[in-house]
């Protein structure tokens, strides 16, 4: 894990970002022995490179991480990035998101395409969804224009 550390420590200080705090958590608890989660909290002084315009910048540092833990790291590893708790948030908008639009299939018995977004949001709206047995979620289109369609159950 002191490899991931030192490389966003790498990336940060080419931004020129220097007054950062990083957590690097593993777990490896999961029902699959072979997969490793690494939680990755970032606290820098200041975010705006990476939650500017829906969090281009965390998701591509993300996607850096993900390509070197696969390369350097043994077996198979999940990379979460999370940047001042952005992710926690964003967890409970899309958990609103998933909920209303649930409720208005329901009601108006009609499907529902979502905005385009990033596929770790993409998967969790699925999962949020996958709690309803009335409710069906597909992906549609290619990215980044990929959005999930809702609807009910056949």
């Amino acid at each position: 894990m002191e490899e991931i550390k030192r490389l966003v420590e790498k990336i940060l200080k080419n931004m020129t970002i220097n007054d950062v705090r990083i957590e690097i958590k593993k777990d490896n608890s999961s029902k699959d022995k072979e997969l490793l989660m690494v939680d990755i909290k970032i606290s820098p002084h200041d975010a705006k490179y990476f939650l500017s315009e829906n969090a281009v910048g965390l998701n591509s540092l993300q996607h850096l991480l993900k390509i070197f833990a696969f390369k350097h790291i043994a077996g198979q590893v999940f990379v979460v990035a999370d940047i001042n708790g952005y992710k926690k948030e964003r967890e409970k908008t899309l958990t609103d998101l998933a909920v209303k639009t649930a409720q208005k299939v329901r009601r108006t018995k009609k499907s529902i395409i979502l905005e385009p977004m990033p596929a770790y949001e993409r998967r969790f709206i699925h999962l949020k969804l996958a709690e309803n047995p009335d409710i069906v979620t597909e992906s549609i289109g290619e990215e980044p224009e990929r959005k999930i369609v809702v609807r009910l159950y056949p």
